[in-house]
């Protein structure tokens, strides 16, 4: 199963997978043109995929879907509540609007969804399972729910949201409603709060750690990696070989699980 993010911020959310001959993508939040344009820099066709998946509505996760969609005849996958918040939900066919499904299987890939809590209507994670292998894909939570202890197990890939440094937001630009919003249990997780949780579940499998939906006002690739870094480096003698931060803007590095 290979995997890699297009973008990953608080501006702009895309990631693809590809198992078999399957291939996905992990929210749209690029343009069409962007995400073609980038694919098949990476060898990669966008004619070809067999989903969007959605993990909701916000801006940052579907700008470009429904262009996509419109142009190569993709379904878009999303939650029932999910697509009552989509703006895009009227100008998609019937046939390319899809549900998830407990037990959703698309090609070579199975997928299983946990909530997670973040101000969006049916915000959901999301593990893939593929020859053999289980990647977690996991962003936009303010805190570690019951859902995703119960999903997240026997990993061998995990993208997970390190957001913001506590005291870069609290010494930043927001304005304070902001940092509330951001702090909140529906907000976005805390460096320190993903340090723990990467703690916990290495504890129980260590695999790859990518750390994603870094803000670029309230954090740093730097900040959040020697941040999360003493949680990784308590299970391996060379952390900085699974531990990596997936960039804001271009692609990350490109997993092959």
């Amino acid at each position: 199963m290979d995997f890699f993010t297009l973008a990953s911020s608080s501006a702009a959310n895309c990631a693809f997978v590809k198992a078999g001959d399957t291939a996905v993508l992990l929210d749209a939040g690029l343009s069409a043109l962007n995400i073609e344009k980038t694919l098949s820099e990476q060898g990669e066709n966008a004619a070809k995929l067999a989903a969007i998946l959605i993990t909701h509505e916000h801006t940052d996760h579907i700008a470009g879907a429904a262009r996509l969609a419109q142009k190569f005849g993709v379904p878009v996958y999303a939650s029932p509540k999910t697509w009552a918040a989509l703006p895009f939900a009227d100008e998609l066919p019937r046939s390319l609007k899809r549900d998830f499904s407990y037990d959703l299987r698309i090609g070579d890939i199975t997928f299983d969804f946990c909530k997670t809590s973040h101000d969006a209507t049916q915000p959901v994670g999301m593990v893939l399972e593929a020859e053999g292998k289980r990647l977690a894909y996991v962003t936009d939570t303010g805190t570690v729910t019951r859902g995703m202890l119960h999903s997240l197990h026997d990993l061998d890939g995990l993208v997970v949201e390190a957001n913001h440094d506590r005291q870069m937001l609290m010494q930043g630009p927001y304005a304070p409603f902001l940092k509330r919003r951001v702090l909140g249990d529906k907000g976005h997780l805390a460096n320190v709060q993903t340090a723990r949780l990467v703690a916990y579940l290495l504890g129980q499998k260590v695999c790859p750690v990518m750390l994603a939906h870094l803000s670029e006002t309230n954090n740093t690739p730097e900040v959040a990696y020697q941040t999360v870094l003493p949680a990784v480096a308590g299970f391996c003698a060379h952390p900085d070989k699974l531990l990596s931060v997936a960039p804001a803007h271009g692609v990350s590095v490109r997993w092959s699980l």
